[in-house]
C-alpha cells in the first residue's frame, strides 16, 4: 500500500509539473520542480521494499528526513498564508508595486492581478502615491514599471501619482531601489507608511525584505493569479524564503 501511495503521488506530481511547464514554459529552473519530484517519487516507490531487513535502514532515514522537511514546509506555508490574509491598512503614503512579466500584448495574468489590486487601493486612497518597480527583461517590450504606468493611467490614475523605478530585476532590488527613490525625493523611508502590492504568496518575503532594508511601517495587499499555478508559486516561495533567511543571517 505504501508503495502504491508513493507512486501515485509521483504520478500526480509529474502530471502537475507538466501542466506548469505547459503554461509558463521552461524559462526558470524551478519550473521543473514538480516534474522532477514526481519522477523521484516514482523511482522511490519502484525500489521500496517491505518487511524487516537491516538493509532497509535507508528507508527509515528517508522517512525521518521527509517528515522533518514536511513539518518545516507546512510551518513556512502557514506563515505565508497568514501574511496574505492580514488586513491592508488604509491611507498609506506610498504603494510599492512589485513588477512581474509584461508581454507584447500587455501584463501577464499574474501582473494584471497585481495591477488591479494596486488600482483598487489607489482609487480608495486618493492621497496615496505609487512606486511602480521592475526593469525590462529580454522578452519584454517595455519595463515592468512603464507597463504599470500605462495600465493605471489608462484607467484614470493621474500620472503625477506614479513614480517609476525601472532598473530592478528581482524583489530585493525592487524594494531597495524604491527605498533609495524615496530618499532622493526628500522623504525618510523609515517614516513613510507603505503598502506592498504583490501576489499573495509573495507578501511575507516582500515584507521581510522591506523591513530588513529599512522600512518600518509596512502593510501588504495581495492578488491572485491563475489558481492552477498557485501550488507551484507557493512551493517556490518556500525555497525563496529559506534562501533569504540564510542570506540575512550572514548579512549578504
Amino acid at each position: 500500500m505504501f508503495r502504491i501511495l508513493i507512486i501515485t503521488a509521483g504520478m500526480i506530481a509529474s502530471l502537475y509539473g507538466a501542466t506548469v511547464i505547459s503554461i509558463i514554459g521552461t524559462g526558470g529552473i524551478f519550473n521543473f520542480f514538480y516534474l522532477v519530484l514526481g519522477i523521484v517519487l516514482i523511482a522511490i516507490g519502484a525500489f521500496w521494499k517491505t518487511g524487516k531487513s537491516k538493509e532497509r535502514k535507508w528507508q527509515k532515514v528517508i522517512l525521518i528526513l521527509a517528515g522533518l522537511g514536511l513539518t518545516v514546509f507546512l510551518a513556512v506555508e502557514a506563515a505565508i498564508i497568514t501574511c496574505s490574509l492580514k488586513e491592508t491598512p488604509a491611507g498609506a503614503d506610498y504603494v510599492i508595486l512589485l513588477g512581474t512579466q509584461y508581454r507584447n500584448d500587455g501584463p501577464s495574468v499574474d501582473y494584471r492581478a497585481r495591477l488591479m489590486s494596486a488600482y483598487e487601493y489607489l482609487t480608495e486612497n486618493p492621497d496615496t502615491f505609487l512606486i511602480a518597480t521592475g526593469g525590462q527583461g529580454d522578452n519584454e517590450p517595455v519595463s515592468e514599471a512603464e507597463g504599470a504606468r500605462r495600465f493605471l493611467t489608462a484607467r484614470g490614475i493621474s500620472e503625477d501619482r506614479i513614480l517609476i523605478e525601472d532598473r530592478s530585476t528581482n524583489t530585493v532590488q525592487n524594494i531597495r531601489n524604491a527605498y533609495e527613490l524615496l530618499k532622493e525625493s526628500g522623504n525618510d523611508p523609515a517614516q513613510c507608511g507603505v503598502v506592498i502590492v504583490s501576489a499573495s504568496y509573495h507578501l511575507l518575503r516582500a515584507r521581510f525584505i522591506a523591513e530588513r532594508i529599512g522600512f518600518y511601517d509596512v502593510g501588504t495587499k495581495g492578488s491572485t493569479g491563475l489558481p492552477v499555478l498557485m501550488p507551484h508559486f507557493y512551493t517556490r516561495e518556500f525555497f525563496a524564503l529559506i534562501k533569504d533567511g540564510v542570506l540575512s543571517v550572514f548579512d549578504l
